[in-house]
């Protein structure tokens, strides 16, 4: 097969982009969703680093550091690629149903 052009490169190129564009506002409210979902779930460590930082001032990076990562190891349980892919299906199932209404 032969090489590319430029021009044709670009043009495959924007046709990605465009059938992305389509999906990504519904991506972006999954993602809010398992964020939102995390924040939730991790309360007590944000509000934990949250006191430390008040209290510390510039010196958070250097006295707050245990807060911080138990702050962000509980996002991160939270924030799995199997979280994703569960508040996907939930959102399709639900516009599945309002559809057949």
């Amino acid at each position: 097969s032969r090489a590319m052009s430029l021009n044709e490169a670009r043009k495959d190129d924007s046709n990605r982009e465009s059938r992305l564009r389509k999906t990504f506002p519904e991506e972006k409210r999954i993602a809010d969703i398992v964020k939102s979902d995390a924040v939730a779930a991790c309360k007590k460590e944000i509000n934990e680093f949250a006191q430390c930082e008040k209290a510390n001032g510039l010196f958070v990076i250097f006295n707050c550091r245990l807060q911080n990562n138990a702050m962000n190891e509980c996002m991160k349980r939270h924030m799995t690629q199997e979280h994703h892919d569960n508040v996907r299906l939930k959102r399709a199932q639900e516009r599945a149903e309002t559809s057949n209404q």
